[in-house]
């Protein structure tokens, strides 16, 4: 089955973007608890979590450890089957 926002994404922001991109976590930066500005942003979000600790513009930034390939897959196989959202 194809990837969607509501069934996988979300709960990836949710965990390893908080609180920074979650408003409701206190976060005051772009929020990404809502299909609209993950599915916009989808290309820088996949850049700088692809990126390695220490390069301009990791994410997430608060962490030392850059994600699990896994995690990473999440987001990337989520475009590839075409940014659902649900």
């Amino acid at each position: 089955p194809k990837l969607n926002f509501e069934a996988n994404v979300q709960s990836a922001l949710t965990q390893y973007c908080a609180p920074c991109h979650i408003p409701a976590k206190g976060g005051n930066k772009r929020p990404y608890d809502n299909y609209a500005n993950a599915k916009a942003d989808i290309d820088e979000i996949i850049r700088r979590i692809s990126l390695k600790p220490g390069e301009r513009g990791f994410m997430p930034m608060r962490s030392q450890t850059r994600l699990s390939d896994s995690v990473i897959a999440v987001f990337t196989q989520w475009k590839a089957d075409g940014l659902l959202e649900k």
